[in-house]
């Protein structure tokens, strides 16, 4: 019986021999199996990462240039807003002129007319009394018609009629004007 239990030892002495190797592979495979598995993860999740940093600068690229043409049209609106004031304010500052200065822009300005134009000058109600000694002067003549106009002229040639009211000039030259303002100012 001895030799029985002696087999049965060795064999169960050799089965644990086989199992203990067996199951440090095992053991082995599942551990480089878990190291490529985590490996693998790391590498998705870098990866996700790498995709959502460029993502967000993307993004926050793109926020800035919003956030850049918002300024640079703030901007622009109230360059615009300036040259309307600046070209508003001299309007009225060519109509509120005192009389014998109003005198002198408008004679400047009849002075470089083509009578061939015409000679009929229509003004404003308002300026019929200050402006008619220079109209006479430059060899036009002042009509007693009026213009709703708030300064300058019209030169009229029968049905044809000249404008040259600060309104229409500043109307026709407005582009020009606010160029020469802009190069001043910005």
């Amino acid at each position: 019986m001895n030799d029985g239990k002696i087999i049965i030892d060795k064999i169960i002495s050799d089965a644990e021999k086989i199992a203990g190797v067996t199951i440090s592979q095992a053991q082995k495979e599942v551990d480089a199996l878990l190291k490529t598995a985590k490996d693998r993860a790391q590498k998705q999740l870098d990866q996700l990462d790498r995709e959502a940093q460029s993502e967000a600068e993307a993004v926050k690229a793109k926020e800035i240039s919003a956030a850049d043409m918002q300024a640079k049209k703030k901007i622009l609106e109230t360059k615009q807003e300036i040259l309307s004031e600046i070209i508003a304010e001299a309007e009225k500052r060519l109509v509120s002129m005192e009389d014998a200065e109003y005198a002198k822009v408008i004679g400047g300005m009849l002075s470089g007319l083509d009578k061939s134009l015409g000679t009929e000058v229509i003004v404003s109600k308002k300026d019929t009394a200050r402006l008619a000694d220079v109209v006479k002067e430059k060899g036009f003549v002042l009509s007693e018609k009026t213009a709703d106009i708030k300064g300058g002229f019209i030169v009229r040639n029968g049905d044809i009629e000249y404008n040259y009211s600060f309104e229409s000039i500043i109307t026709v030259e407005k582009e020009a004007i606010r160029q020469a303002a802009a190069e001043i100012l910005f």
